[in-house]
């Protein structure tokens, strides 16, 4: 069992939106797959799944209070995605430890970046794998932003995908119909998505 993590310091930065992205996406491919929405108050994952019209016999969406429930269902997948709390918690900490793979999305100001890299200092303090803790650039306006944002995050001594997000509303809408970003009707957007999504997988 492969365990790709998304967590955040803050909502709102697009973990559930990637999440959702990379779960369809691996059960396209015929892996099957268990999205386990680890957001009780939130349910962002849960409830978009209950307004997707596109079943697939290889995608599961679970909600879970704790991250042992995950493990133990996890079992029976081939990859299991888990949409992490919107916040620094415990849970972070376990699903750090524990995961493969960990994602964590930020947008491109100070504001987001600054929290985002100290959220991945605490748990390189507490002895999870520098290597596996990426940042995901999202919510993006201009190439230079993201250039600066690369660099920054670059300087903090962390891994950054090559493919980011741009701020776009067809990707907020497109989830508002149960879809993920990878299956948006404009060609561009959904190739970026995809790449995106390609790119997470390629990395393990």
């Amino acid at each position: 069992m492969t365990i790709i993590a998304f967590i955040s310091q803050k909502g709102g930065v697009g973990k559930s939106t990637l999440a959702q992205a990379l779960a369809s996406e691996a059960s396209k491919q015929k892996l099957k797959t268990l999205l386990a929405d680890y957001d009780p108050q939130q349910k962002t994952s849960l409830e978009w799944s209950q307004r997707r019209k596109q079943k697939n016999k290889y995608l599961t969406v679970l909600p879970f209070t704790t991250f042992k429930e995950i493990t133990n269902q996890g079992e029976n997948y081939d990859l299991t995605v888990i949409d992490g709390p919107a916040r620094t918690s415990m849970g972070t900490l376990e699903i750090a430890k524990k995961a493969d793979l960990v994602i964590q999305p930020t947008g491109s100001s100070l504001a987001d970046l600054k929290p985002s890299v100290n959220e991945f200092h605490a748990l390189v303090k507490t002895g999870v794998n520098k290597k596996k803790l990426v940042f995901i650039l999202n919510h993006l306006a201009t190439k230079s932003e993201e250039g600066a944002a690369r660099e920054y995050l670059t300087m903090a001594g962390y891994s950054v995908l090559n493919h980011s997000l741009k701020e776009k509303a067809s990707y907020r809408l497109i989830q508002n119909e149960g879809k993920s970003i990878s299956e948006v009707s404009y060609k561009s957007l959904r190739k970026e998505a995809k790449e995106l999504v390609k790119e997470i997988i390629s990395y393990l």
